[in-house]
């Protein structure tokens, strides 16, 4: 056997699903050990999870793709992950599958479990060229979306700044690699940065979340993260 994210393109029957919350999502989409699902084939360009940019009551925002793949959510009376909505769908949260770092950090754009949530479009990946107190640097999008401050007293993303805006980083929302990482760059609280402009993306950065595309029997599409796909074991179908 071999796992799913392993596998090729094509019909892929599943034998094994571990940990029990896995199981018990993609029970509700009809996949169960014996199911016969289709591995989607990507471009190699699309095989990392892409960020999205999304609304919610409180206000819109980005979020990075790691994190769209560990928030659960109701739509159309299935429960599948938020990066798998198509955009201007609207789910209602059910499950934030991630740690407190990524309950703290989805909670600042209004993403909470029983509130509704709205996938605007995807984003191509795309680096935020920037000053950190005058050191020119590029920033990844998911990275961006991370760093938090306040503009005419309310919460602001730096994605949200235009070309020639600035804030002072209050917060870095994410957990102990994105903090280090941004560090790394000179992003830490109190630091003042200015956007220069948006460019596509030279490289793939840190914490970038591999991706797979699969169709359940009814041709329902959902994404899942590297770890989710490596704990789904089968084999291939000819």
């Amino acid at each position: 056997m071999l796992t799913l994210f392993d596998a090729k393109p094509g019909l892929f029957r599943i034998m094994q699903i571990q940990g029990n919350r896995l199981a018990r999502r993609l029970e509700d989409l009809g996949i169960l050990p014996g199911t016969v699902i289709t591995k989607v084939e990507l471009k190699s360009d699309k095989d990392t999870a892409p960020a999205i940019r999304v609304a919610t009551k409180e206000r819109k925002g980005v979020l990075g793709g790691g994190m769209s793949l560990k928030i659960w959510v109701d739509y159309q009376g299935s429960v599948t992950t938020l990066a798998s909505l198509p955009p201007n769908a609207t789910g209602v949260v059910k499950e934030l599958s991630g740690g407190k770092f990524m309950v703290d950090a989805v909670g600042l754009l209004g993403i909470r479990e029983g509130e509704e949530v709205t996938v605007l479009h995807r984003l191509p990946p795309m680096d935020y060229v920037v000053r950190v107190d005058g050191r020119r640097i590029r920033v990844g999008e998911g990275a961006a979306a991370k760093v938090w401050g306040t503009k005419e007293g309310k919460p602001v993303q730096l994605t949200a700044l235009g070309h020639g805006r600035s804030l002072v980083v209050e917060q870095i929302a994410g957990g102990m690699t994105s903090v280090e990482h941004l560090e790394k760059l000179g992003v830490r609280p109190e630091s003042k940065i200015l956007v220069e402009g948006v460019e596509p993306r030279q490289s793939i950065g840190i914490g970038r979340t591999r991706v797979v595309l699969i169709q359940n029997p009814d041709g329902m599409e959902l994404w899942l993260g590297e770890r989710g796909a490596s704990n789904i074991t089968g084999v291939m179908v000819t």
